[in-house]
């Protein structure tokens, strides 16, 4: 039995039996005399925030309009080659234009044989990437390919859709990636249909 747990002998203070508060008084004194102290919760910069509806913005110099980018994300524009980044919480979306030199793949194979080179150069870039998913498609009428997958962003586990438009002399590539317990609702958001409105064209010289 703990000293604490035994009365001392001899009558009680009459005061005693004053001290002691109701449940409720308790917590009321408590929330009270703590409110100039509490500690405030930091704000939640990490989870990916909805877009407050969408706006056209375009790149002339890159020859890339985006009919329906988020609204409410931050956007910074890059130099040659970057174009790009729109950015909330840890969900970015980064567009490149890389001129190309060499012939553009147009056809099913070539477009395979692309894909399967840019899955090749992501594993080693980053051992971690793993392919989910890949498709031949068409931006704004132009060949693409795109592939899904997880790989690792500063040490940190994402879901990647990265899409590259073989157009106008170029490859222009987006990067859209996001944690993997929020990738499904900013694909579905915001991802996807920036990706199916955006249109691809010639880069305007001096733009």
């Amino acid at each position: 039995m703990s000293v604490a747990s035994t009365p001392p002998p001899g009558p009680q203070p009459a005061t005693r039996t004053h001290r002691r508060l109701p449940a409720l008084g308790v917590a009321l004194v408590l929330l009270l005399g703590g409110c100039g102290n509490a500690r405030q919760l930091s704000p939640d910069v990490a989870t990916p925030g909805p877009a407050f509806g969408s706006e056209r913005v375009s790149y002339p110099q890159a020859g890339v309009t985006l009919r329906r980018a988020p609204a409410g994300w931050t956007r910074i524009s890059g130099a040659a080659p970057a174009v790009v980044t729109i950015a909330t919480g840890q969900a970015t979306i980064g567009i490149f234009r890389y001129p190309r030199t060499e012939p553009l793949p147009k056809t099913k194979a070539q477009l395979e044989a692309a894909a399967t080179a840019l899955v090749a150069a992501a594993k080693a870039r980053d051992p971690t990437f793993t392919e989910i998913k890949r498709a031949q498609l068409k931006i704004d009428g132009q060949p693409a390919v795109q592939i899904r997958g997880t790989e690792t962003i500063d040490g940190q586990p994402r879901t990647v859709r990265t899409t590259h438009v073989y157009a106008y002399g170029a490859e222009v590539v987006v990067d859209a990636y996001a944690p993997a317990a929020d990738f499904r609702r900013v694909d579905a958001q915001v991802f996807r249909p920036l990706l199916a409105t955006m249109w691809v064209r010639a880069p305007k010289a001096g733009a």
